[in-house]
């Protein structure tokens, strides 16, 4: 009856423990897919594009990366400055000279916070800390008017909307895109909400504005400004964290 007894217990732990390690990969894989966690589907309807960019059909080689793209860090002039910052980054890369405190001082659209619509103006001005940001309409106003005044004849052009994996596809050409997603990957939150013209406006935290460098099969490559280094995510996480941001991009042609 003991060696019974005894004999019963260890199939009885064993039995749990492989149930205990069931529901911990559960749990881990949970935390592991983007696409389970409860993420922004507001704002997004109302956020203009253009679309008549040539993606061509086409689909990433594999990998890419645009080596010769400098980075420049945000911080200390503008700590709220990653998306003008970002822009700077890119016209820079096409040659044309730019300086990010230039752009944020006298070609953003900048308002007080929570009296504008931040897909219309700054959320306050990027040299403040308390302030928040903006979405990619300002940013291709922002960028355009800096090209006419130096008399270029590229053009930003927002293509928010546009899948991660078309975006790539700029990359394989050399061309960098401007992207909003959060910092560090982290998970998106309403950190406040606001009321302007009637509209209910939410803002997600923490909203971060990068361009897009590099990829392959597992990762993609930006530039950040925040960190002033290029820095590499998990390609899913970055796509749940770009798609929650409501697939904003930029590219310049």
């Amino acid at each position: 009856m003991k060696r019974t007894t005894v004999f019963l217990l260890i199939i009885l732990t064993a039995f749990c423990m492989v149930c205990c390690d069931k529901d911990s990969d559960s749990v881990d894989t949970q935390k592991a897919t983007p696409a389970q966690e409860s993420l922004p589907t507001d704002n997004s309807a109302t956020l203009t594009n253009d679309l008549s960019f040539d993606f061509s059909d086409a689909v990433p080689t594999g990998a890419a990366m645009i080596d010769d793209f400098g980075v420049i860090p945000q911080l200390p002039e503008l700590p709220t400055g990653c998306e003008v910052t970002s822009l700077t980054m890119v016209l820079n890369y096409y040659g044309i000279a730019a300086d990010k405190c230039d752009i944020a001082d006298h070609y953003l659209e900048k308002g007080e916070v929570g009296k504008v619509d931040f897909r219309d103006a700054f959320e306050g001005d990027p040299r403040d800390e308390a302030s928040f940001g903006c979405y990619a309409p300002v940013i291709v106003k922002a960028a355009n008017s800096y090209l006419k005044a130096k008399g270029s004849y590229m053009q930003a052009k927002d293509v928010t909307g546009a899948e991660l994996e078309q975006l790539l596809t700029c990359i394989d050409r050399g061309i960098p895109v401007i992207v909003w997603g959060t910092v560090d990957c982290e998970t998106p939150v309403n950190q406040t909400t606001w009321k302007v013209d009637g509209k209910e406006l939410k803002w997600y935290s923490p909203e971060h504005c990068m361009v897009l460098v590099g990829y392959n099969d597992h990762q993609v490559t930006v530039a950040d400004p925040l960190k002033g280094e290029k820095r590499s995510f998990d390609r899913d996480l970055f796509k749940s964290r770009f798609y929650a941001l409501f697939q904003q991009a930029i590219i310049l042609e």
